[in-house]
C-alpha cells in the first residue's frame, strides 16, 4: 500500500491551484513578453500565449479586463502584463489571470520582419508591375507543402471538383519548425527548374505566427520572386501578409482557395463551351446562307449573260422591233391611204370630168384649151372634149354672150 495518500487528477489540480493561487509572490505580478496566437471570443474573454526565447504561458484575460484594453493586441507584440499565476483544472494547464496589459514595443522577430521587409521592397521583390497572370486553364499544378498535412488533400479535393484533368505535381517540403524555409526554397527552385507545371502553388494551413514564421524567411521570397511558373501563396492566415505572400503572383487565403483560384469550374466551362458552340453553329448556318444567297444571285447572273440566254433576248428583242415596226408601218400604210382617199375625193370633186359629166365641155385650139371666145376665130378647128367623147368642130360663126 502508498505510504501517501493517493489523489485523484481532480483533487491533484485542485491542490496545484490553491498552492499556485495561495502563494502572494505570484499574484500582482509583471510579465513582459511576446503576444502570439491572441483570441478573443464573443463572451468578451481573450485568450493568447506570452513568448520569449526560451518559454512561454497560457494567458486569459477576462470580462472587464478585456474590455479595458486601450490598444488592439497584435501578433508578435511585445506586452507588459499584470496578473497572477493560476492553473486550469480540467486541463491542469498552467497560466496566467491577467488583470491588465500594456504594449512594450514591437517584438525582435517582428523588428527583423519589417527589415527584410524593407530589404526586399528596395530589390522590386514586391513590385506590382512583376506580378504574372494565373494561367485559366491549367494542365499541371505543382505543390510545395508537406506531404502529411491537411493541405495536400484539400487542394486535391478542390481539384478534383472543379477542374478534374488538372495533374497535381508534389514538391514535398517541411513547413515549420527549424530549416523548414530553406527546405521550402529549394522545393520551389526545383519546380521552377524542371519547369513541368503552369502554375505553383505554395503554403500550408492555419497556425500561429511561429509555427508560419518559415514563409518569412528570404530564401522563400527569392525563390518564388524567381520562379519561372506564376505562384500562388496560400499561407493560411488572413490578418498578416507573409513575405512568401508579397513576393507571389497572387495571395491566396487558403490552400482551397488556392485551388480554385488557379481551377475553371469544369461544370460552368461545359455550360459555356455549349453555349459558344451553340453560337457558333448558328453563325455558320447565317454565314451558309448568306453565300447560298450569293450564289443563287450569281448563278442568276451567270445564267443572264449567258450566250444563250443573251441570244435568245435579244431574239425577242428583234422580234418585238420587228413586230412594232410592221405594226408602225401598217398604220402608216392605213393612215396614207386615208390622205390618199382623202385626198382622191377632194381631187375627184374637182375633176373636170364631174364637170363634164353634168354637160361641160372643155373647148382647146391647137391643144391648148381655150378660155374665151374672143381666142377663136370663124372658120378655125376646135375640139369640144366632152364626158364621153371628143368631137372636132368647126366654127361658123361667133356670137357674143350678152347675160350681163
Amino acid at each position: 500500500m502508498p505510504a501517501s495518500p493517493v489523489l485523484s487528477v481532480s483533487q491533484l489540480n485542485a491542490y496545484a491551484r490553491a498552492v499556485l493561487e495561495g502563494d502572494s509572490s505570484l499574484s500582482g505580478l509583471y510579465v513582459r513578453g511576446e503576444l502570439s496566437g491572441f483570441r478573443r471570443y464573443g463572451g468578451g474573454q481573450c485568450y493568447m500565449t506570452l513568448k520569449d526565447g526560451d518559454a512561454q504561458v497560457s494567458a486569459v484575460l477576462f470580462g472587464n479586463a478585456a474590455q479595458r484594453l486601450s490598444f488592439t493586441p497584435q501578433e508578435g507584440l511585445r506586452v507588459l502584463a499584470r496578473g497572477r499565476v493560476s492553473l486550469y483544472e480540467p486541463r491542469g494547464q498552467f497560466q496566467l489571470i491577467l488583470d491588465d496589459m500594456q504594449p512594450d514595443g514591437v517584438g525582435a522577430l517582428y523588428q527583423q520582419l519589417e527589415a527584410l521587409k524593407k530589404k526586399l521592397a528596395a530589390m522590386g521583390i514586391f513590385a506590382p508591375e512583376r506580378k504574372r497572370p494565373i494561367p485559366a486553364y491549367p494542365q499541371r499544378v505543382a505543390v510545395v507543402t508537406s506531404p502529411e498535412g491537411a493541405v495536400l488533400h484539400d487542394i486535391l479535393h478542390v481539384l478534383s471538383r472543379r477542374w478534374p484533368m488538372a495533374e497535381v505535381l508534389l514538391y514535398p517540403s517541411a513547413v515549420q519548425g527549424f530549416g523548414a524555409g530553406e527546405e521550402i526554397a529549394r522545393a520551389v527552385a526545383r519546380a521552377s527548374a524542371e519547369g513541368k507545371a503552369d502554375v505553383l502553388i505554395v503554403g500550408r494551413g492555419g497556425g500561429s505566427a511561429e509555427d508560419l514564421w518559415a514563409f518569412n524567411e528570404e530564401a522563400v521570397a527569392l525563390a518564388v520572386a524567381s520562379c519561372s511558373m506564376p505562384v500562388i501563396s496560400a499561407v493560411g492566415h488572413e490578418t498578416d501578409y507573409s513575405v512568401c505572400d508579397l513576393a507571389a503572383d497572387l495571395r491566396a487565403p487558403t490552400p482551397s482557395a488556392a485551388a480554385e483560384l488557379c481551377s475553371p469550374d469544369s461544370g460552368e466551362e461545359a455550360l459555356r463551351l455549349q453555349g459558344l458552340s451553340l453560337r457558333a453553329g448558328e453563325s455558320v448556318q447565317r454565314l451558309l446562307d448568306m453565300r447560298r444567297r450569293e450564289l443563287g444571285e450569281l448563278c442568276a447572273e451567270l445564267k443572264a449573260l449567258h450566250p444563250v440566254n443573251t441570244l435568245s433576248g435579244a431574239k425577242e428583242r428583234l422580234n418585238g422591233l420587228q413586230r412594232t415596226l410592221c405594226a408602225a408601218a401598217d398604220e402608216a400604210i392605213l393612215r396614207r391611204e386615208s390622205e390618199i382617199r382623202l385626198l382622191a375625193g377632194r381631187l375627184e370633186a374637182l375633176s373636170p370630168i364631174k364637170t363634164l359629166a353634168r354637160g361641160y365641155a372643155i373647148v382647146s385650139r391647137g391643144g391648148k384649151p381655150c378660155a374665151s371666145a374672143a381666142q377663136i376665130g370663124v372658120g378655125e378647128k376646135i375640139k369640144l372634149q366632152m364626158s364621153d367623147a371628143e368631137l372636132e368642130c368647126t366654127v361658123l360663126s361667133v356670137a357674143p354672150n350678152n347675160r350681163e
